[in-house]
């Protein structure tokens, strides 16, 4: 993809965002679809750039296969436990638990590596809940299946994250063994034990602020999201919906839909 075609997508998914595009809308254009993460990569930097929404934190992944580049996506809504979310933030009331760490201090841009210590000291971790959403009028998200670029493109299908209260000492947890109790109207609906897809999720974000260091950096405040561990879960309408992340905490949300 060449940067033409990325600013094309990155127009398109913007005026989405935004509700100003024409409807319906399935798919990117044939002339813009990505087919790499570094078109993706591309694309989510041009979303940044038109948006012009702040930006509450970012969505770490590195490489999985040989050749796949590390890549950051944008955060653009990070809400208190508690918080309700509305139809506007997302159709689908699909949902996962998640580890998330919160920057303590700015790791901002600069050509000398960061060491794990020192991003070790900037973050805190932090339960999260991490609900889905895509931009696209679909109804399922079974209708994208296949199109793994066109997802992350959509900005990773992410509606945003409901973020419990932060622990500096994170670091005494061990995060193997953590167990997560999801729960849906006080009903259990998901209990696991570690299982997170790199182990140790700080791995993620030491090299996810080592990539950002050479793009935009990393502000103080900002969550910084590392996978989940768990299946995706499906509420029921008006659900509110709940993790317990022992010995981290409790993160809470309900959908108003």
């Amino acid at each position: 993809m060449d940067q033409m075609s990325a600013d094309r997508a990155a127009d398109l998914v913007s005026s989405l965002y935004r509700g100003t595009a024409g409807r319906p809308v399935t798919s990117f254009p044939e002339d813009c679809i990505p087919e790499t993460f570094f078109d993706v990569q591309m694309i989510l930097d041009g979303l940044v750039d038109r948006l012009g929404i702040p930006v509450q934190g970012w969505k770490l992944y590195f490489p999985f296969k040989a050749g796949q580049p590390n890549l950051v996506a944008p955060i653009f809504t990070a809400l208190p436990s508690g918080a309700h979310i509305t139809p506007e933030l997302s159709r689908l009331r699909i949902w996962e638990p998640e580890i998330v760490f919160r920057a303590r201090t700015d790791l901002p841009p600069r050509e000398q590596p960061y060491t794990y210590e020192e991003v070790a000291q900037a973050v805190e971790a932090a339960p999260a809940i991490e609900f889905l959403a895509t931009r696209f009028d679909v109804d399922d998200l079974d209708e994208l299946a296949g199109r793994t670029f066109e997802r992350y493109a959509d900005n990773t299908l992410s509606g945003g994250f409901v973020v419990g209260d932060p622990r500096p000492d994170w670091r005494s947890i061990d995060f193997s063994r953590l167990r997560i109790v999801s729960e849906q109207g006080g009903e259990t609906v998901g209990d696991i034990r570690g299982g997170h897809p790199v182990v140790d999720p700080f791995i993620l974000v030491f090299v996810g602020a080592n990539t950002a260091r050479k793009r935009h950096g990393i502000r103080a405040g900002q969550v910084l999201a590392t996978l989940s561990p768990s299946a995706l879960l499906t509420a029921e309408p008006q659900a509110t919906i709940s993790a317990r992340f022992e010995g981290l905490g409790d993160v809470s949300a309900t959908f108003d839909y």
